[in-house]
């Protein structure tokens, strides 16, 4: 069947038509599309950039708080270690965080800056929401390395600080060893000054044929001792004891001491032994550490009646403990023989009172006990 050129006319129109109308309603759904995809990109960039900032501000503030406490770490250790080189290698870390925290702050103001930018829309990016979009892309900058670094600073820092902290340690040990050595040394020095001024008189008189006993002298007492006796004689006392002795008060003698006493010996077994006190002690040979002081005394008058010129060799035989070494000198082994003298002379207190003067022991053994009833 033929048309007419009129019918074909139409016909083109017609179909012209259709496919104008198709093709706007298609472009239409594509530019629709478009604009939503944009936008949806542009979001996504926005939301990553904020993330970014919040990421950025709390490692920011874990770095500036691992600063603030290197640096005071390191203030305090300062001649305070036994290597310095930890601490140069935390002043070193210390500096490369601050150079780092101050680079992010740049970073993040900028990052800030990018962002508010995108809040304000020209025209054209509204009706072109693509022209947006390649703007944030384009000028919103996200490193994931500014937050690697800053993470990594502060994992140098902490492990700077323990660094510090345990050549602190160790020094700090090292002072209280030195000191502790300081301390021993210093008392060990005391103790032998205390022993070379009881033992000074025994070293320069004490022979066998006589002299001077070495002072006794107990430690003053942490609390006032009892008073034996309001009426208490110290002669009636003494002599009872040994009646061999006679008591001498010389003035000053134990100036030194809270109290003290001395016992001359020479002559023969029956010759007289003096026992010097101190009269401004007179108070304190009548309570309980005073009367020790009288006892001991006593029982170097008793060691002479007993056993004369014999003395030393007799007491050393007692307390064998003080025997001088193989290849002593004479004078190192009558020396000896002098500290066993004083010491018999407290066994025998500890004998009489159940305690000592505490110059020379405070115990003894139980033949050492037996001994003494040699004298009394």
């Amino acid at each position: 069947m033929k048309f007419s050129a009129r019918t074909q006319m139409f016909a083109a129109l017609a179909v012209s038509a259709v496919l104008i109308g198709s093709t706007a309603s298609w472009g239409s759904q594509v530019y629709v599309e478009t604009r939503a995809s944009a936008q949806q990109q542009t979001q996504q960039v926005i939301s990553a950039g904020k993330e970014q900032i919040t990421a950025l501000t709390e490692r920011s503030a874990d770095l500036e708080l691992a600063i603030s406490n290197a640096t005071t770490i390191l203030n305090d250790s300062s001649g305070k270690v036994l290597d310095e080189n930890a601490r140069q290698t935390l002043e070193k870390s210390i500096s490369t965080a601050q150079v780092a925290l101050a680079s992010n702050k740049k970073a993040l103001s900028k990052l800030k800056s990018q962002l508010n930018s995108l809040n304000n829309t020209e025209v054209w990016e509204e009706l072109l929401p693509t022209l947006k979009r390649d703007r944030a892309e384009k000028s919103v900058t996200i490193n994931k390395k500014d937050l690697e670094s800053l993470a990594n600073n502060v994992i140098a820092l902490g492990q700077g600080i323990q660094a510090v902290q345990a050549t602190q340690a160790a020094w700090q040990a090292e002072q209280e060893r030195v000191a502790a050595e300081q301390a021993a040394a210093t008392a060990a020095q005391a103790a032998a000054a205390r022993a070379a001024a009881r033992n000074a008189a025994a070293k320069s008189t004490l022979s066998e044929s006589g002299g001077g006993t070495a002072p006794s002298a107990p430690a003053p007492p942490s609390t006032p001792p009892p008073v034996v006796s309001a009426a208490f004689s110290v002669e009636a006392y003494v002599a009872a004891l040994a009646p061999n002795s006679y008591i001498s008060w010389v003035p000053d003698l134990c100036i030194q001491y809270y109290a003290c006493g001395e016992a001359w010996v020479g002559g023969t077994n029956s010759t007289p032994v003096e026992i010097r006190l101190d009269p401004a002690k007179r108070e304190i040979y009548a309570n309980t550490i005073g009367i020790s002081v009288l006892v001991h005394e006593a029982a170097h008058a008793r060691q002479w009646w007993t056993y004369g010129s014999r003395i030393l060799d007799e007491s050393l035989a007692q307390a064998p403990q003080f025997t001088a070494p193989a290849g002593s000198t004479p004078q190192q082994q009558v020396d000896a023989a002098k500290r066993a003298v004083e010491y018999m002379a407290d066994c025998a207190t500890i004998g009489k009172l159940g305690y000592s003067t505490g110059a020379y022991t405070t115990s003894c053994t139980a033949d050492q006990l037996a001994r003494i009833s040699a004298i009394w």
